[in-house]
């Protein structure tokens, strides 16, 4: 099984790229409660060895990511999530 940024290095890197939007479901806790977030492929700046950050600076650890999607196709879905 790929790793959530093996998948997101291939997306990156594959000239093909596929139809429909990439995105991102993050685990966000604000105010004492946790809810998921989705943030485009697109505003990925950075992959790094520990997360990735986005284009307002914003860095998200690899163990907030809960999945990764294209349309309705799951890329990618963590184990504990």
């Amino acid at each position: 099984m790929s790793t959530v940024r093996e998948v997101l290095n291939r997306l990156r890197w594959d000239p093909r790229g596929g139809p429909g939007v990439v995105v991102l479901a993050v685990r966000v806790r604000e105010g004492g409660t946790e809810s998921i977030e989705e943030i485009e492929f697109a505003s990925v700046v950075e992959i790094l060895p520990g997360g990735v950050t986005v284009a307002d600076g914003t860095f998200l650890p690899y163990h907030r990511v809960v999945a990764v999607r294209r349309g309705g196709e799951v890329l990618w879905r963590s184990g504990s999530g």
